[in-house]
């Protein structure tokens, strides 16, 4: 996991050298599967008018009663503008959930256990990009995630700053 991590870090920085067509945006957005929200930070690369390479990194939490569980998400996504400034998307996924369960009474009825599973998925979808200012636009996005055993809507908004 961290190779995998460290190459995407690599590849990246490499592409910010140049600077041109750089980008980053930060977003909010709620995950079906979890029925709750996370935070998004990403970096995007655009290689010409059409198409862009974005790579992005998710964190959610969501409580159910005694059971917590936490997603940790990594999307490495190509994007193609059909029109003006919407596009469609479609990439890879790493899923890493962890399920936390306290028990009754936060632990002193029961056992507390904790259980992580990693998966690997495909994703696909659409957003919009609306220029506020020069630099600045506001987005929307909507994908589908293809995991095993079942898969999950993550639609999210945010802001996207061009360097």
């Amino acid at each position: 996991m961290k190779k995998y991590l460290f190459v995407l870090a690599v590849l990246l920085g490499g592409y910010s050298v140049s600077a041109q067509g750089f980008g980053a945006a930060i977003s909010g957005g709620y995950l079906s599967e979890i029925d709750g929200f996370g935070g998004t930070a990403d970096l995007i690369y655009s290689i010409d008018e059409k198409w862009s390479v974005a790579s992005d990194v998710t964190y959610s939490v969501a409580d159910s009663g005694p059971t917590r569980n936490k997603w940790f998400i990594v999307d490495l996504n190509a994007q193609y503008k059909v029109y003006d400034e919407a596009y469609v998307l479609g990439g890879g996924e790493y899923l890493s959930m962890t399920l936390k369960s306290g028990g009754l009474g936060a632990g002193s009825i029961g056992t507390e256990f904790e259980t992580t599973n990693n998966e690997f998925g495909f994703n696909a979808g659409a957003g919009y990009r609306y220029k506020i200012i020069d630099n600045v636009s506001v987005f929307t996005e909507v994908k589908y995630v293809f995991v095993d055993p079942s898969g999950y809507f993550h639609a999210r908004l945010g802001l996207h700053f061009d360097f």
